[in-house]
Parts: structure tokens; C-alpha cells; sequence
């Protein structure tokens, strides 16, 4: 089957199946800009049972260490 053969076909089955986003069950919440740069903050970070954060980095021997993290002013 040739790649406008499978074009062809998913029009076919999306006209006669249409799909509605408010009818998907468990769909994944949308995010704002702002909430999306805090998540992205927060991946590669531990936070110790005192609540200091730590985030990795790598020394110059390849090794990874674990910095404290300063809080932003």
C-alpha cells in the first residue's frame, strides 16, 4: 500500500468516525506557560526530608554531583 493509499484511507475512517475532544475520557489536563516552566524547573531536582533542594550537575571528571540549590531572590 502506497503512502497516498494510507492518506486516503485515514480521511476515509476520520469522516466516518469524527472524533470530539470533549467526548475523550481521560484526557490530559492542559497546562499554562507559567505552571509549564515551573514543572520544568522542578525535573532533576531532590529535595531532602529538611526541604533543601538539590539538582544535579557534572564535575569535570564526567561524574555527577549533587549541588545545593540557592533559593531565588
Amino acid at each position: 500500500m502506497d503512502k497516498m493509499a494510507v492518506q486516503q484511507a485515514i480521511g476515509i475512517l476520520s469522516m466516518q468516525f469524527p472524533i470530539s475532544w470533549e467526548k475523550i475520557a481521560n484526557k490530559p489536563e492542559l497546562v499554562t506557560s507559567d505552571d509549564l516552566d515551573q514543572r520544568l524547573s522542578l525535573i532533576g531536582q531532590l529535595t531532602s526530608p529538611d526541604g533543601t533542594a538539590w539538582v544535579p550537575s557534572i564535575d569535570n571528571d564526567g561524574k555527577v554531583i549533587w549541588q545545593k540549590k540557592e533559593a531565588a531572590e
